[in-house]
């Protein structure tokens, strides 16, 4: 039988160092950054 492994998850549309550090304090593996766009506001 195999351990289970840990859920890797993602924490998308990160708009400041704040919420990059309160989702790796939860446990993110990774964060998406969200910025201004030439095209609109960037955050959706």
């Amino acid at each position: 039988m195999e351990p289970i492994k840990k859920p890797r998850v993602k924490i998308c549309c990160i708009t400041s160092v704040k919420e990059a550090w309160l989702a790796i304090k939860y446990g993110a593996s990774a964060v998406g950054l969200v910025s201004e766009m030439p095209s609109g506001p960037g955050p959706i």
